[in-house]
């Protein structure tokens, strides 16, 4: 009897250590870099109530969007499009405090229009370069402020509503 009491807590170890210990030893930049990562999948797959996840309630950026206004213009450009393709490259993340960060990063957004496959943000020559702020709420890193987006791609041949929610016109 004591052999399988053993046995069953040696089994139990694995379990333990992949629940309770490894999520203490991840950085607060790797858990930043997973929740970009995880954001542009969620795009990509069009899932608004994932992206969601990802913006803090208390979202204001220059362009005049809060959070009803990213979920608002994340549902038009979801209903516009048929397929987005999401490059991001050199991801670089800032920690500023324990509760603030910052990331910047290189992004070209190709999206799926009429047939046709065309930039929304950036061209085949440019990258437009993002930066994102970061608060920690609940325990989770969630976007508040994003810089950077200029539809340099955009041609005469998208919808007038996704022009006007990205030259901040809604």
């Amino acid at each position: 009897m004591r052999g399988k009491g053993f046995v069953i807590a040696l089994a139990m170890v694995p379990l333990i250590y992949f629940i309770f210990v490894r999520p203490l030893l991840i950085s607060e930049e790797a858990r930043i870099r997973k929740g970009v990562k995880e954001g542009v999948q969620a795009i990509e797959a069009k899932d608004l109530g994932k992206c969601l996840r990802h913006v803090s309630l208390h979202y204001k950026d220059d362009y005049g969007l809060t959070y009803l206004g990213v979920k608002r213009l994340l549902t038009q450009i979801f209903q516009e499009f048929d397929a987005f393709e999401i490059d991001l490259g050199n991801l670089r993340v800032t920690l500023l405090d324990k509760e603030t960060a910052s990331a910047a990063f290189e992004l070209k957004v190709k999206v799926s229009y009429g047939g046709q496959r065309v930039y929304l943000l950036g061209s085949e020559d440019f990258s437009n370069r993002v930066k994102m702020s970061f608060i920690k709420e609940g325990g989770r890193w969630k976007v508040t402020q994003v810089e950077g987006v200029e539809a340099h791609g955009i041609g005469q041949e998208l919808p007038k509503v996704v022009r006007r929610c990205l030259d901040n016109t809604v």
